[in-house]
């Protein structure tokens, strides 16, 4: 019988050892390339994200800024008596003499307070106070707030989808019955009686009020913890709080409500004019400054500092979540930013800041009478 010599042969162990490390060496090298890929893109959507709330920041609040001041032209101004020139052209409304219970400005009642007096407000370094419309103690390391007041005719229908009768909240600043603002209380009314009576008694919320109503958004930071990549993060939120949903001289531990995150500070300044020759700004000045400056009169008229405002510097500061988004920096040599000062800072650990500044100008500050 014949016998072959050629045995079926199978891998020493030092052939399976070798080919077992080249295998790890392979996976291992795909792990780290698929775990840096993947930390190089959740680094790109975080930076990408705080770019963004930047960008949309600036927008919402350009929009806003814009409209303050603003009083719907609903009569011609009564030229020929010039005591009542501007009753129903500017902000704010005069009062007529003597006073009708539809006038929204009470001096007898200390109504409106300084905060409301002017289309733009703000406080330095701190919240605007809603139960006493008041600014609190400068902090210079907090954010401020920024306070923008208005008028609007629209519907409370209109005013919850495309209209300003709704403040930032959502909340309608004038609803039927009971809630909202009680200086709208009796300019809202817009129906009673056939024919109807004068002033209204009684209110129908999808036609106009029957004299403008007040709206007034507060801007601010907030504090609060949300949950990235399952893990929970603090950071602070762009704010905001509305007289339909905290009226003027209401008490509301939850009146400012958080809408968007990742924000590190937010300051603002007020372009102020000083002559008649033009309403472009002198300077730049903070709302401490402001409340220092003297009066001005002007074509007969004496203006406070923030009747004069005609333009805002907004400097927002947003801030990535969840850290290493700088995975590619090197030790020796720092990143850096501008903050809201032109103070160059050092980025915090593993987060990155970015400055986003912007002057908006007050499109509603010119009166219709000189």
């Amino acid at each position: 019988m014949y016998k072959s010599n050629n045995y079926q042969r199978g891998l020493t162990i030092i052939e399976l050892l070798v080919a077992m490390t080249i295998s790890l060496v392979i996976v291992i090298a795909a792990a780290y390339t698929y775990l840096a890929s993947r930390e190089s893109q959740r680094s790109l959507d975080r930076n990408s994200n705080s770019r963004e709330t930047g960008a949309y920041i600036m927008q919402m609040l350009g929009r806003e800024i814009m409209n303050a001041g603003f009083y719907p032209a609903n009569a011609l101004p009564i030229a020929p008596d010039a005591t009542q020139q501007g009753m129903y052209d500017t902000y704010p409304p005069l009062p007529t003499v003597p006073k009708a219970v539809t006038d929204w400005q009470n001096i007898d009642t200390g109504w409106p307070p300084v905060a409301f007096q002017t289309g733009i407000y703000g406080c330095d370094g701190g919240k605007f106070d809603v139960a006493t419309s008041t600014c609190p103690s400068v902090d210079a390391t907090a954010p401020d707030t920024i306070v923008i007041n208005y008028f609007t005719s629209d519907t409370a229908e209109m005013g919850k989808s495309t209209g300003r009768r709704a403040d930032c909240t959502g909340a309608d600043v004038a609803p039927a019955g009971a809630g909202g603002d009680p200086s709208n209380a009796e300019r809202k009314k817009n129906s009673g009686g056939a024919p109807p009576a004068t002033p209204h008694t009684a209110t129908v919320e999808n036609i106009p009020p029957q004299l403008p109503v007040f709206v007034s958004n507060r801007f601010t930071l907030s504090e609060v913890k949300i949950s990235v990549d399952q893990n929970d993060v603090t950071t602070k939120s762009l704010a905001c709080s509305g007289n339909g949903q905290s009226p003027h001289g209401t008490a509301d531990a939850t009146a400012y409500q958080p809408i968007i995150p990742g924000v590190e500070n937010i300051q603002f300044t007020y372009g102020v004019y000083d002559t008649d020759a033009s309403l472009s700004p002198s300077r730049y000045y903070t709302a401490t400054e402001m409340n220092a400056l003297a009066n001005v009169t002007l074509n007969g008229l004496t203006l406070t500092s923030w009747q004069r405002v005609t333009a805002v510097r907004v400097c927002v500061l947003s801030r990535t979540m969840g850290g290493n988004t700088r995975i590619a920096d090197k030790a020796s040599s720092p990143r850096t930013y501008l903050d809201c000062s032109d103070a160059s800072k050092n980025q915090p650990s593993g987060d990155t800041i970015t400055r986003y500044v912007e002057v908006f100008g007050l499109r509603n500050n010119l009166k219709q009478y000189y």
